[in-house]
């Protein structure tokens, strides 16, 4: 959105696994998400209570673990997103303990608020856009296993 509303502070963007939406009702459409998707999870104030029941480094190896299994985590209607972790599964081999330690301190410090807040919550906030084009340079970057379904890139 800072590309939009104040193209001047903006040389370029890069994206990560999610591709630029609009705010509000034509963006994403989470009527097509699954009930117990992460996204409308998390996109619920209060998201960080359940995340209080852990200490930051074990909330950081929770989402790694899930996010990099073969299937997206759903909950169902009596669990939380944490609660479909299983403690025994390793972390991926592409983040190791270093990676976890300097993570989880660094949310321990800022905690997880803001983390939810900006890419779950501000979705049907209204930005007053009269032109959405995104006019820098722009890349977007998926992994192989990054949601491609539900009709998140139409």
């Amino acid at each position: 959105m800072v590309a939009i509303i104040h193209p001047e502070r903006v040389l370029g963007i890069i994206t990560l696994g999610m591709p630029f939406r609009l705010p509000g009702p034509l963006g994403l459409q989470f009527n097509l998400l699954p009930k117990g998707f992460y996204v409308l999870r998390w996109a619920e104030p209060g998201a960080e209570v359940d995340f209080g029941r852990f200490d930051a480094k074990t909330i950081i190896r929770n989402i790694y673990i899930l996010f990099s299994g073969s299937e997206l985590p759903i909950a169902g209607d009596d669990e939380e997103i944490m609660d479909l972790v299983d403690s025994s599964t390793p972390l991926p081999p592409w983040f190791t303990d270093e990676d976890l330690d300097v993570y989880a301190t660094l949310y321990q410090n800022s905690g997880f608020r803001t983390a939810l807040q900006v890419p779950y919550r501000c979705w049907q906030w209204d930005y007053g856009v009269t032109n959405p084009k995104v006019m820098a340079p722009s890349l977007l970057i998926m992994g192989e296993k990054d949601c491609r379904s539900l009709n998140l890139l139409a």
